[in-house]
């Protein structure tokens, strides 16, 4: 009798142990199916993201830059906090890398959407997402020092999604 009750026992706790296992493994399963799905998201996202350097000019003092780039994408931009914007440019002789935020006031950079720029046309169609079709003029200043007369600068801008553009001006 006391065989019996050991072995209704032991097959008790390994049928609770082989119920615990299982759930453990689909719950594992589940997050990876939806990591997967997430991930497969963000590439969607990126293909079709595409931001295409226009034009990068600066101030007569070399204080301020003005890049245009274009969303040749399909996928509208926004969160323009999340956006990286770095600047290496020479004055003096010496070369300068900084990383700019965003916001408006000196030593930042911001944003102007067109939907047009030969003429400047202002966007109509949701104000402050950039659409794809649309420019955007990021204002980057004050850059100190100065960018000096006759240099080759470099800016680079990427997205939270990963989407990077450069592009290459004078003074």
């Amino acid at each position: 009798m006391e065989t019996v009750i050991s072995a209704l026992i032991v097959m008790g706790v390994l049928v609770l142990t082989i119920l615990g296992l299982a759930q453990y493994s689909l719950s594992a399963q589940a997050q990876i199916t939806d990591a997967s799905r997430m991930m497969q998201e963000r590439l969607g996202e990126r293909a079709r993201t595409n931001l295409q350097a226009v034009s990068g000019v600066t101030d007569v003092t070399g204080a301020y830059a003005f890049i245009t780039l274009k969303n040749n994408g399909s996928t509208k931009l926004a969160d323009f906090t999340q956006w990286d914007v770095i600047v290496q440019h020479v004055a003096s002789g010496a070369t300068y890398v900084r990383w700019y935020p965003y916001s408006m006031g000196t030593s930042q950079w911001s944003k102007t959407i067109y939907a047009s720029v030969a003429p400047n046309v202002a966007e109509v169609i949701e104000p402050g997402i950039l659409n794809p079709g649309e420019y955007i003029i990021l204002t980057i200043g004050a850059l100190t020092p100065a960018i000096s007369v006759g240099t080759t600068n470099l800016a680079t801008i990427s997205t939270p999604n990963g989407i990077v553009a450069t592009t290459v001006f004078t003074r």
